[in-house]
């Protein structure tokens, strides 16, 4: 029996097919040949039958045209021994691990079961088996049961186009770098073979991992209502995620079904569903090596090189521009620098997809329709600006007319203070005066700016801005831009000799503590 390393010219002819001249070129097995009415069926039924050869060097088949004629290739290569799958399952439990150690943080801060405030308790949170395990079950189980289920969407469809591909190999990365994971990704160890193997293997790891995050997604939204976790009155405190119209259309979804106040902190669960559609639309961006890149060069052939060029421009673009106003039909976002690390990561994994073994065969027209389906997916999921900070709307000034004051022994001095609400929002401000041993004060508001006006104590509504219930503590509730003045006075003790401070301490709505130290100095030192 003919090999077709032995033969090459007569192993393809016994297949049916018409060889006009054959040549070796030193690298590869030129085979002139001509075209018939199956070429795509004939061309994968060669490509398993060199597969299955046994011994010797595997020759790879590719179909190409040249010059009006048609050209099959063989290309001789070594074959590959399958590694163990012992690595697959290293790199899966390192990636449970670094995406439960993730979750844990996110559900400490979420349910605020752990302080954390320093470098060494992102460590020592581990320490913390109840944490922990909210931790896996909240965020990592999720999110890795979309992932897993995108990579064996990939993984499922190689091995319906007979290719030798891998279990997927999860990345795991450590927090608080990222999400505790890069993703995943499976190896095909051969070339693909045409164009439809091409689109089917590219679309279905984005479609399957897509229909696993919207039910997570939903399931986030109820645990979000029924936690109900209420968020800080300081938004500058949080960090915002860029909402997909995906994941605003599961809102309006789940708000017939429930009710979302939209005033809580989003859920673990809810946050590795967002996280689950944002992977969609970063694979699905037509560029490179990414889901999309493949998608792309099965529908569009070497045109998908534009398309490439084009969504790494528009990444950059994005980095340090942001969606300006004036495009229409697109809400406006800023710069978001992340782009521009997942552009020069695309262009470092290689820009131009290379082609199939056989690229002449047309796409039928379903798989047409699950390219544009992508597509369509890729406009839900996408969302210019991930993560997102606001800044702060509260803001306060105190201001002393003398932040220096001078005192003889058993002696008084007084000064005048303003605090000014600097914010975008009114603040309940509660203060109090701290004095060394031995002193003696009076704290009193002297006026409140009220409207386009001032209040002072003999006003009949002063009561609604100021109350003070002992002369060292009072409290003041300011509008935005409003301001109060103070009148303070102090009384050294009957021995003083050495320099001290007074502290006003303001206590926002926000949580947060303003502080105006006074210099309290002997006359001698003045």
């Amino acid at each position: 029996m003919v090999t077709a390393e032995e033969d090459p010219r007569t192993y393809v002819e016994l297949r049916g097919w018409k060889v006009l001249e054959s040549r070796w070129d030193g690298s590869a097995h030129l085979l002139l040949v001509k075209p018939r009415p199956d070429l795509g069926e004939a061309f994968e039924e060669l490509r398993l039958n060199l597969k299955a050869e046994a011994d010797g060097v595997r020759l790879h088949p590719m179909l190409r045209r040249a010059g009006g004629e048609l050209l099959l290739v063989l290309l001789p290569q070594p074959r590959r021994e399958t590694r163990s799958k012992r690595t697959n399952l290293y790199l899966l439990l390192a990636t449970i691990f670094t995406t439960t150690w993730a979750g844990t943080l996110f559900w400490a801060g979420y349910a605020g079961s752990y302080e954390l405030e320093s470098g060494w308790d992102l460590l020592l949170i581990l320490l913390h088996p109840k944490t922990l395990f909210y931790g896996w079950l909240t965020f990592s189980l999720p999110l890795l049961t979309i992932l897993g289920i995108h990579e064996m969407g990939h993984y499922v469809y190689a091995r319906k186009h007979n290719l030798d591909a891998s279990l997927p190999f999860f990345i795991p990365i450590p927090p608080p770098l990222l999400l505790g994971t890069m993703g995943a990704f499976i190896a095909i160890r051969e070339p693909i073979p045409n164009r439809r193997a091409l689109l089917d293997v590219g679309a279905s790891g984005p479609i399957a991992g897509f229909l696993a995050a919207l039910p997570i997604t939903l399931l986030g939204f109820w645990l979000t209502e029924q936690a109900a976790r209420e968020a800080p009155v300081d938004p500058g405190n949080l960090i915002f995620l860029g909402t997909p119209l995906a994941f605003n259309l599961l809102a309006s979804l789940a708000e017939q079904f429930m009710t979302l106040s939209g005033n809580y902190l989003i859920h673990p669960v809810a946050f590795a569903g967002w996280a689950g559609l944002l992977v969609t639309a970063l694979n699905l961006l037509p560029a490179g090596q990414l889901d999309g890149g493949h998608i792309a060069r099965a529908l569009f052939g070497p045109r998908a090189r534009l398309l490439s060029y084009l969504a790494i421009s528009v990444m950059l673009f994005m980095a340090f521009f942001g969606i300006p106003d004036v495009i229409p039909f697109l809400e406006s976002s800023d710069p978001y620098f992340g782009w521009a690390i997942f552009a020069g990561l695309v262009y470092f994994l290689g820009v131009e997809h290379p082609p199939p073994s056989e690229e002449i065969t047309p796409l039928n027209t379903p798989r047409w329709l699950a390219g544009g389906f992508t597509g369509v997916m890729l406009l839900l999921c996408f969302v210019p600006s991930p993560l997102m900070t606001i800044p702060s709307p509260f803001g306060l000034e105190m201001e002393a007319a003398e932040g220096e004051l001078e005192f003889a022994a058993g002696g008084s001095n007084s000064t005048l203070i303003w605090v000014n609400n600097t914010g975008e929002v009114h603040d309940n401000l509660t203060l109090a005066l701290k004095l060394p041993a031995n002193w003696s004060a009076t704290l009193a508001v002297a006026n409140v700016t009220y409207g386009t006006g001032w209040l002072n104590p003999g006003n009949a509504t002063f009561g609604e801005v100021v109350w003070q219930p002992d002369p060292f503590n009072l409290t003041l509730n300011l509008t935005a831009g409003a301001s109060a003045q103070l009148q303070l006075e102090l009384t050294a003790p009957a021995e003083f000799s050495e320099l001290t401070q007074a502290l006003l301490e303001a206590s926002s709505r926000n949580e947060a503590t303003y502080t105006l130290r006074l210099s309290l100095l002997p006359e001698a030192e003045a």
